[in-house]
């Protein structure tokens, strides 16, 4: 039983909106930082040296210090139209060195006052100093720097508030639209889970583009499941259908063993015998067909000298080749070395042997070749036997088929086990015609890499 889940889809997706929505605020507050600190200062700078400047411009003109209060005032509404608090100042006009006229807004007394050797402008206070020199003036003007406020508790609790007011709305209209969102996919995964073994109908097509892959996905997988269980039934009946004959000659000849007739006794002896063999035969095949349908992902490719292989495939073949009176002939260079799953290929090489030997007549013989080429190899199998009709070549692949019209007995699963075997190491088979038009050649071309 696998381990109950401890994360949440759901939870992460919200925790991310949630964090998105921290993440815009956060930007934000540092452009708005950015606003105040350079923007706003350099502007509260450019008003305060152009007021300095409206200062000199009353001298010039003749007007003196008479309406330099006036003018703070007009400076102080413009700042009201506009909608803002106007910033805290200080004026000073010296002559000579000798304060002539000095004003200072209402709220100064509430503020650190500024330096009076203040030459420049600090954290607190925007400077600009401009001068008259044909009247001897200098014009000192101090101004706030501008959104102090917005650094300290105030201005903490203005920017939060809309965060902290509108981040729980936000919260909640995610949680819902998210529940809505999960909600086809948890029906999907309750209609899986409502399965039950025998249910590989396909799941009902998605109407949503998120999903319609999911369930395409199920449904291709459910359709291997249900080609995995035809071909296990059809590979279940064909096999008992293999071993019901020699089963059926056991038992047939079996009681015959307890006969007075010391020639029935020997016959029966013969054929018990001969059916035990293929009964173990077709197990052998029945095992190698299931060996050679596993994934070819999971084999244990190892490198392999392939042209030893064949020399004890052929020593195996030996026996009944000698007694068909048959030989086998082997063609191959010293060596051919591959990344191969050993088992797999030498039951392939074994059932190619066994079918030349047992269709060849005898004092014939039997050849294999090996070539090897830069990007492939090839090994070739060719007997002087009855051959396969052309037109049957595609068919002999087929489990436990046999062309029609055969006295060799055999259970249908070699050329089966070939294929299969073969397309494990990603490779081809060919069926063509033997020596000068007669018999059987068959081909296999394996890649250099050995890789499915």
């Amino acid at each position: 039983m696998s381990p109950a889940p401890t994360r949440s889809l759901f939870k992460r997706t919200l925790a991310v909106f949630v964090g998105a929505a921290l993440a815009v605020w956060l930007a934000l507050m540092v452009n708005e930082v950015y606003y105040i600190k350079v923007v706003q200062a350099r502007n509260g700078q450019a008003w305060n040296r152009v007021w300095a400047e409206h200062v000199l411009l009353q001298f010039r003109q003749g007007a003196g210090t008479a309406h330099l209060a006036e003018l703070e005032r007009l400076r102080a509404d413009e700042w009201h139209q506009m909608g803002y608090e106007p910033p805290t100042i200080l004026l000073q006009v010296l002559r000579d060195g000798a304060l002539v006229h000095e004003f200072a807004s209402p709220d100064l007394a509430r503020r650190k006052p500024p330096d009076p050797a203040q030459t420049a402008s600090d954290a607190d206070w925007l400077y600009v100093e401009l001068a008259l020199p044909e009247q001897r003036l200098r014009v000192r003007r101090w101004q706030e720097v501008p959104g102090d406020w917005h650094f300290g508790l105030q201005g903490l609790t203005y920017y939060s508030r809309p965060l902290f007011l509108s981040l729980p709305v936000l919260a909640l209209t995610a949680w819902l639209v998210l529940r809505l969102g999960f909600r086809p996919l948890r029906r999907v995964g309750q209609q899986i889970a409502a399965r039950t073994p025998a249910n590989l109908k396909p799941l009902s097509a998605s109407p949503y583009v998120e999903l319609a892959p999911l369930v395409d996905a199920v449904n291709a997988l459910l359709a291997r499941l249900r080609d995995h269980q035809d071909g296990q039934r059809d590979f279940l009946l064909n096999a008992a259908h293999g071993l019901k004959t020699p089963l059926a000659v056991i038992q047939a000849n079996a009681d015959t063993l307890a006969s007075d007739d010391a020639g029935r006794r020997e016959a029966a002896r013969q054929r018990l015998a001969d059916g035990v063999r293929q009964a173990g035969h077709m197990v052998h095949q029945v095992l190698s067909l299931a060996r050679s349908e596993a994934d070819p992902q999971t084999l244990d490719r190892r490198d392999v000298d392939l042209v030893d292989l064949l020399r004890d495939r052929i020593v195996l073949a030996a026996d009944l080749a000698q007694r068909r009176g048959i030989e086998v002939e082997l063609l191959a260079p010293e060596a051919c070395v591959l990344p191969l799953h050993r088992e797999t290929m030498g039951s392939l090489i074994d059932n190619l042997l066994d079918n030349a030997v047992k269709y060849s007549p005898s004092g014939s013989r039997v050849v294999v070749e090996l070539r090897a080429d830069d990007d492939a190899v090839r090994i070739a199998v060719t007997d002087q036997g009855p051959g396969i009709p052309a037109a049957l070549r595609a068919k002999v692949f087929e489990r436990f088929y046999r062309p029609p019209d055969q006295d060799v007995p055999g259970s249908g699963l070699g050329l089966t086990i070939v294929e299969r075997a073969a397309a494990q190491h990603a490779a081809d088979v060919v069926l063509g015609d033997g020596f000068d038009g007669r018999g059987l050649r068959v081909e296999l071309r394996l890649s250099r890499t050995g890789k499915a």
